[in-house]
Protein backbone atom coordinates (compact mmCIF):
# COMPACT_ATOMS: atom_id res chain seq x y z
CA UNK A 1 0.00 0.00 0.00
CA UNK A 2 1.35 3.41 -1.20
CA UNK A 3 1.98 5.61 1.97
CA UNK A 4 -0.05 8.80 2.33
CA UNK A 5 1.64 11.89 2.18
CA UNK A 6 0.04 15.23 2.33
CA UNK A 7 2.26 17.17 -0.12
CA UNK A 8 4.26 16.89 -3.17
CA UNK A 9 5.50 20.67 -2.61
CA UNK A 10 9.00 21.08 -1.42
CA UNK A 11 8.53 22.19 2.72
CA UNK A 12 11.02 23.41 4.58
CA UNK A 13 9.28 24.00 7.86
CA UNK A 14 10.75 26.79 9.49
CA UNK A 15 9.49 26.30 13.20
CA UNK A 16 8.22 23.30 14.95
CA UNK A 17 8.75 21.49 18.57
CA UNK A 18 10.15 18.44 19.76
CA UNK A 19 10.03 16.76 23.03
CA UNK A 20 6.50 16.19 25.03
CA UNK A 21 4.35 19.45 26.82
CA UNK A 22 2.80 16.15 28.28
CA UNK A 23 0.17 16.55 31.07
CA UNK A 24 0.08 20.11 33.10
CA UNK A 25 -1.53 21.48 36.13
CA UNK A 26 -3.15 24.77 34.17
CA UNK A 27 -5.50 26.59 36.54
CA UNK A 28 -5.97 24.05 39.01
CA UNK A 29 -6.85 21.60 36.06
CA UNK A 30 -4.99 18.86 35.01
CA UNK A 31 -4.81 19.46 31.06
CA UNK A 32 -2.80 17.04 28.13
CA UNK A 33 -3.75 18.79 24.53
CA UNK A 34 -1.48 17.75 22.65
CA UNK A 35 -1.44 13.38 23.80
CA UNK A 36 -0.36 11.65 20.62
CA UNK A 37 0.47 14.66 18.54
CA UNK A 38 3.85 15.31 20.05
CA UNK A 39 7.46 14.20 18.61
CA UNK A 40 9.93 12.91 21.04
CA UNK A 41 12.40 11.51 19.26
CA UNK A 42 14.40 11.44 15.99
CA UNK A 43 12.42 8.60 14.80
CA UNK A 44 9.14 9.83 15.44
CA UNK A 45 10.34 13.43 13.65
CA UNK A 46 11.37 11.22 10.57
CA UNK A 47 7.87 9.36 10.32
CA UNK A 48 6.19 12.89 10.59
CA UNK A 49 8.19 14.36 8.00
CA UNK A 50 7.80 11.40 5.38
CA UNK A 51 4.05 11.57 6.28
CA UNK A 52 3.79 14.88 5.54
CA UNK A 53 6.21 14.96 2.56
CA UNK A 54 8.14 17.72 5.14
CA UNK A 55 11.27 18.35 2.63
CA UNK A 56 13.11 20.09 5.43
CA UNK A 57 12.73 21.10 8.92
CA UNK A 58 13.99 23.27 12.08
CA UNK A 59 13.22 21.35 15.88
CA UNK A 60 13.33 23.56 18.50
CA UNK A 61 12.37 22.17 22.38
CA UNK A 62 8.72 22.09 23.62
CA UNK A 63 8.67 25.06 26.08
CA UNK A 64 6.46 23.89 29.67
CA UNK A 65 5.55 25.38 32.94
CA UNK A 66 9.32 24.43 34.46
CA UNK A 67 11.70 25.58 31.91
CA UNK A 68 14.59 22.99 33.15
CA UNK A 69 12.93 20.70 31.03
CA UNK A 70 14.01 22.60 27.64
CA UNK A 71 17.17 22.84 29.24
CA UNK A 72 17.90 19.59 30.52
CA UNK A 73 16.09 16.87 28.68
CA UNK A 74 15.07 18.87 25.11
CA UNK A 75 17.85 20.65 24.08
CA UNK A 76 19.78 17.88 24.27
CA UNK A 77 16.76 16.27 22.15
CA UNK A 78 17.09 18.68 19.60
CA UNK A 79 21.10 18.16 19.60
CA UNK A 80 20.65 13.62 19.22
CA UNK A 81 17.77 14.42 16.31
CA UNK A 82 20.15 16.90 13.79
CA UNK A 83 22.82 14.48 14.25
CA UNK A 84 20.47 11.87 13.28
CA UNK A 85 18.64 13.45 10.54
CA UNK A 86 20.22 14.85 7.45
CA UNK A 87 17.73 17.15 6.56
CA UNK A 88 16.77 18.36 10.07
CA UNK A 89 18.40 21.59 11.81
CA UNK A 90 18.31 22.59 15.35
CA UNK A 91 17.33 25.81 17.37
CA UNK A 92 18.44 25.67 21.41
CA UNK A 93 16.63 27.08 24.20
CA UNK A 94 17.91 29.96 25.88
CA UNK A 95 16.40 32.50 28.57
CA UNK A 96 17.68 35.61 29.93
CA UNK A 97 15.51 34.60 33.34
CA UNK A 98 18.15 35.26 36.20
CA UNK A 99 17.33 31.62 37.38
CA UNK A 100 18.38 30.43 33.65
CA UNK A 101 21.86 32.00 33.70
CA UNK A 102 23.83 28.80 34.26
CA UNK A 103 22.16 26.73 31.70
CA UNK A 104 21.88 29.69 29.50
CA UNK A 105 25.33 30.35 29.71
CA UNK A 106 26.34 26.59 29.11
CA UNK A 107 24.19 26.84 25.78
CA UNK A 108 26.22 29.50 24.39
CA UNK A 109 29.68 28.48 25.81
CA UNK A 110 28.57 25.31 23.60
CA UNK A 111 28.40 26.89 20.38
CA UNK A 112 28.79 26.80 17.32
CA UNK A 113 27.54 23.27 16.84
CA UNK A 114 27.14 22.24 13.35
CA UNK A 115 23.57 22.37 12.17
CA UNK A 116 22.44 24.58 14.93
CA UNK A 117 21.21 27.55 13.22
CA UNK A 118 19.01 29.72 15.68
CA UNK A 119 18.49 30.42 19.59
CA UNK A 120 14.59 30.24 20.59
CA UNK A 121 13.34 32.83 23.34
CA UNK A 122 9.98 32.10 24.36
CA UNK A 123 7.46 34.34 25.53
CA UNK A 124 8.15 32.80 29.41
CA UNK A 125 11.13 34.45 29.29
CA UNK A 126 9.96 37.89 29.97
CA UNK A 127 9.16 38.22 33.88
CA UNK A 128 6.22 39.90 35.35
CA UNK A 129 6.11 43.38 34.14
CA UNK A 130 9.18 42.64 31.79
CA UNK A 131 8.74 42.54 27.95
CA UNK A 132 11.38 42.89 24.95
CA UNK A 133 11.48 46.74 25.85
CA UNK A 134 15.20 47.49 27.20
CA UNK A 135 14.01 49.85 29.33
CA UNK A 136 11.81 46.92 31.47
CA UNK A 137 14.78 45.14 31.84
CA UNK A 138 17.23 44.94 35.53
CA UNK A 139 20.70 44.87 35.36
CA UNK A 140 21.06 40.99 35.94
CA UNK A 141 18.47 40.67 32.41
CA UNK A 142 20.24 42.61 30.57
CA UNK A 143 23.60 41.12 31.07
CA UNK A 144 21.89 37.62 30.06
CA UNK A 145 19.97 38.69 26.99
CA UNK A 146 23.18 41.28 25.58
CA UNK A 147 24.97 37.93 26.05
CA UNK A 148 22.43 35.64 23.64
CA UNK A 149 22.41 38.71 21.35
CA UNK A 150 26.29 38.85 20.99
CA UNK A 151 26.49 34.98 20.75
CA UNK A 152 24.04 34.99 17.93
CA UNK A 153 25.84 37.64 16.13
CA UNK A 154 29.52 35.78 16.64
CA UNK A 155 27.66 32.82 15.35
CA UNK A 156 25.30 34.10 12.36
CA UNK A 157 22.67 32.39 14.17
CA UNK A 158 18.86 33.77 13.97
CA UNK A 159 17.14 34.92 17.20
CA UNK A 160 13.18 33.17 17.11
CA UNK A 161 11.52 35.24 19.23
CA UNK A 162 7.47 35.21 20.34
CA UNK A 163 5.15 37.85 19.61
CA UNK A 164 1.88 37.74 20.54
CA UNK A 165 -0.33 39.60 23.24
CA UNK A 166 0.57 41.11 26.75
CA UNK A 167 4.35 41.57 27.14
CA UNK A 168 5.30 39.80 23.63
CA UNK A 169 2.78 42.47 21.78
CA UNK A 170 4.91 43.66 18.78
CA UNK A 171 4.72 47.29 20.02
CA UNK A 172 6.85 46.19 22.97
CA UNK A 173 9.87 45.65 20.19
CA UNK A 174 10.30 48.94 19.06
CA UNK A 175 12.79 50.25 21.72
CA UNK A 176 14.64 46.44 21.24
CA UNK A 177 14.83 46.75 17.90
CA UNK A 178 16.65 50.13 18.08
CA UNK A 179 19.45 49.44 20.31
CA UNK A 180 20.16 45.95 19.68
CA UNK A 181 18.72 44.85 16.02
CA UNK A 182 21.07 46.63 13.29
CA UNK A 183 23.38 43.85 12.60
CA UNK A 184 20.81 40.94 14.52
CA UNK A 185 19.13 38.02 12.47
CA UNK A 186 15.07 37.66 14.03
CA UNK A 187 12.53 35.66 13.09
CA UNK A 188 9.38 37.07 14.87
CA UNK A 189 7.01 34.03 15.47
CA UNK A 190 3.70 34.02 14.32
CA UNK A 191 3.32 37.26 12.80
CA UNK A 192 2.26 39.61 15.74
CA UNK A 193 0.10 36.62 17.38
CA UNK A 194 -3.28 38.48 16.89
CA UNK A 195 -5.59 40.07 14.86
CA UNK A 196 -4.85 43.17 16.44
CA UNK A 197 -1.00 42.40 16.56
CA UNK A 198 -1.38 41.59 12.55
CA UNK A 199 -2.93 44.76 12.00
CA UNK A 200 0.71 46.02 13.47
CA UNK A 201 3.09 43.87 13.11
CA UNK A 202 2.43 43.78 9.06
CA UNK A 203 3.26 47.31 8.77
CA UNK A 204 5.98 47.80 10.94
CA UNK A 205 7.68 44.50 9.36
CA UNK A 206 7.93 46.00 6.21
CA UNK A 207 9.17 49.69 7.48
CA UNK A 208 11.74 47.96 8.79
CA UNK A 209 12.98 45.86 6.31
CA UNK A 210 12.86 49.09 3.88
CA UNK A 211 15.15 49.98 6.44
CA UNK A 212 17.84 47.43 5.80
CA UNK A 213 17.19 45.08 9.45
CA UNK A 214 17.92 41.53 8.60
CA UNK A 215 14.51 40.06 9.99
CA UNK A 216 12.00 36.97 9.08
CA UNK A 217 8.64 36.17 10.28
CA UNK A 218 6.97 32.70 9.85
CA UNK A 219 2.99 31.89 9.42
CA UNK A 220 2.79 29.39 12.03
CA UNK A 221 -0.14 30.07 14.84
CA UNK A 222 -1.35 33.66 12.87
CA UNK A 223 -4.87 34.57 11.93
CA UNK A 224 -6.11 33.05 8.42
CA UNK A 225 -6.37 36.43 6.84
CA UNK A 226 -2.64 37.85 7.65
CA UNK A 227 -0.66 35.72 5.34
CA UNK A 228 -2.56 37.29 2.34
CA UNK A 229 -2.73 40.70 3.50
CA UNK A 230 1.37 39.97 4.24
CA UNK A 231 2.07 38.78 0.82
CA UNK A 232 -0.12 41.47 -0.91
CA UNK A 233 1.44 44.43 0.97
CA UNK A 234 4.84 43.05 0.02
CA UNK A 235 3.74 42.82 -3.45
CA UNK A 236 2.91 46.80 -3.47
CA UNK A 237 5.21 48.15 -1.09
CA UNK A 238 8.66 46.36 -1.34
CA UNK A 239 8.42 43.21 -3.06
CA UNK A 240 11.79 42.39 -2.07
CA UNK A 241 10.59 41.52 1.30
CA UNK A 242 8.71 38.36 -0.17
CA UNK A 243 12.19 36.86 0.16
CA UNK A 244 11.40 37.32 4.11
CA UNK A 245 8.94 35.18 4.92
CA UNK A 246 8.83 31.99 6.06
CA UNK A 247 6.70 28.69 6.58
CA UNK A 248 6.33 27.51 9.92
CA UNK A 249 3.98 24.55 11.25
CA UNK A 250 4.60 25.23 15.02
CA UNK A 251 3.94 21.72 15.58
CA UNK A 252 2.18 20.45 17.73
CA UNK A 253 0.76 23.68 18.54
CA UNK A 254 -0.49 24.08 15.17
CA UNK A 255 -1.43 21.51 13.01
CA UNK A 256 0.24 21.26 9.86
CA UNK A 257 -2.42 20.57 7.37
CA UNK A 258 -4.29 24.02 8.42
CA UNK A 259 -0.90 25.81 8.52
CA UNK A 260 -0.13 24.51 4.95
CA UNK A 261 -3.89 26.00 3.20
CA UNK A 262 -3.24 29.27 5.10
CA UNK A 263 -0.30 29.49 2.70
CA UNK A 264 -1.69 27.70 -0.37
CA UNK A 265 -4.90 29.11 -0.40
CA UNK A 266 -3.33 32.57 -1.04
CA UNK A 267 -4.58 34.52 -4.42
CA UNK A 268 -0.28 35.42 -5.41
CA UNK A 269 1.85 33.73 -8.16
CA UNK A 270 2.99 30.26 -7.55
CA UNK A 271 6.60 31.61 -7.66
CA UNK A 272 5.68 33.55 -4.20
CA UNK A 273 4.23 30.33 -2.12
CA UNK A 274 7.82 28.86 -3.49
CA UNK A 275 9.39 31.03 -1.37
CA UNK A 276 7.34 31.28 1.10
CA UNK A 277 7.07 27.07 1.78
CA UNK A 278 10.59 26.20 0.67
CA UNK A 279 13.12 28.65 -0.65
CA UNK A 280 12.99 31.63 1.96
CA UNK A 281 13.64 29.20 4.25
CA UNK A 282 16.71 26.96 2.62
CA UNK A 283 18.25 30.50 1.89
CA UNK A 284 18.02 31.05 5.22
CA UNK A 285 18.77 27.94 7.43
CA UNK A 286 19.63 25.61 4.93
CA UNK A 287 23.08 24.04 3.85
Amino acid sequence: MKKYRFTKRKIFDAHSHIGRFGPQKIKGKIINPFLDREIDSAKEQKEYMEKLGITEAIVMPHYVPDQKTPFDVYNPLVLDTILKLDNVYGALWVSPLSQNSQKTRKVLESLPIKKIVALKISPTSWPEKCSPDPATWNEKFRKNMEAIIETAQDNNLVIQTHTGSGNSYILEYIPFVKKYAKNLKIQFVHMGGSTSGHFVFIPLFIKWLKRGYDFYCDTSFCRSFAPAWLVREMQKEYPKSLNRILFGSDNPWGIFESEYWKVEAINCPEKIKEKIFYQNANRLYGK
